[in-house]
């Protein structure tokens, strides 16, 4: 374990959708975990607004254990114990930074995807299935944009990509194995809580899964329900906005007014609550809804 903790430490650039980040480190295993996901995202050069992520191992004194130390932008964020915690706190430090460097995007608590060109959002807190519906439905074919956030362009009000790796829970890998896709055998990290977790790179599940800019046509809020038959209920959309800024990260902190935001994305959008039970039977009733609807559109325009 100490003879990679010796090595010269080494930067790598990123460019995670509109997300431009680096990671510096000599802890040659982080650097190899780090890259197999996010090589496809790996720049030669600094990006704009580059949240800078470097992360040491501190030496053991009187007074502490020997621990790791993880900096952004040149400030401790965490101190993690285990190496196995080490990818989890880069992403929330990236996650954390992003209202701050990015102030031109509100950031909603929500999983983002495209199909057909439109924008599709799943707000919700923890726990509420959004990774391993992003799952579900990238491998029907969808687009996808963010697992955990929704980055609303504060002008165009277009909703824009932040592919970060795929968070899946222990709770969540069987019904994520029953769509082909290996995570139980994979590499495990610590994340807090939430325990053991698995990071899937989108385009692990599918070469042209990442989507582009689109708008907001759909805000879907989903609760798991174990055993539940799946029922998307149609809401109105003031109460859709209303639930909305519970979940928006820099309300106060976005270049425009963000409840004008909220309520500019909201205008354009058909906004349900969703019960979620058994994966496949979820996607396949979102999936016929948005494409009913749009063909009823297509008719009337």
């Amino acid at each position: 374990m100490m003879a990679y903790l010796l090595g010269k430490r080494e930067t790598r650039h990123f460019g995670i959708g509109v997300v431009n980040a680096s990671l510096t480190t000599g802890i040659r295993p982080l650097l190899e975990q780090y890259s197999s996901i996010y090589g496809r995202c790996e720049t030669q050069t600094a990006g704009k607004n580059e949240i800078a992520v470097s992360v040491r191992r501190r030496p053991p004194s009187l007074r502490r254990r020997r621990r790791f130390e993880v900096a952004v932008n040149g400030r401790v964020q965490f101190e993690p114990l285990r190496f196995d915690e080490l990818l989890p706190y880069i992403e929330w430090s990236l996650n954390w930074e992003v209202p701050r460097v990015m102030p031109q995007y509100l950031q909603l608590h929500a999983c983002s995807m495209e199909l057909d060109g439109a924008g599709v959002i799943f707000p919700g807190a923890s726990g509420a299935g959004k990774s391993t519906l992003t799952l579900g439905f990238l491998t029907r074919g969808w687009r996808y944009l963010c697992d955990e956030f929704a980055l609303v362009h504060a002008d165009t009000l277009q909703l824009h990509p932040y592919p970060r790796a795929i968070c899946i829970k222990r709770a969540g890998f069987a019904a994520v194995e029953a769509l082909g896709i290996a995570v139980s055998k994979g590499r495990h990290h610590l994340k807090g809580a939430k325990g053991y977790v698995s990071f899937i790179s989108p385009t692990d599940v599918r070469a042209d899964a990442v989507g582009r800019p689109c708008p907001i046509r759909y805000v879907i809020f989903p609760k798991f329900e174990a055993g539940a038959a799946p029922e998307l209920r149609p809401i109105t959309r003031s109460e859709a906005a209303f639930q909305l800024h519970y979940v928006c990260f820099n309300l106060l902190r976005c270049r425009a007014v963000g409840l004008d935001v909220i309520a500019g994305l909201i205008r354009g959008a058909a906004c349900y609550r969703l019960t979620t039970g058994d994966l496949r039977a979820t996607c396949a009733l979102v999936e016929q809804t948005i494409r009913r609807d749009n063909r009823e559109m297509a008719q009337t325009a």
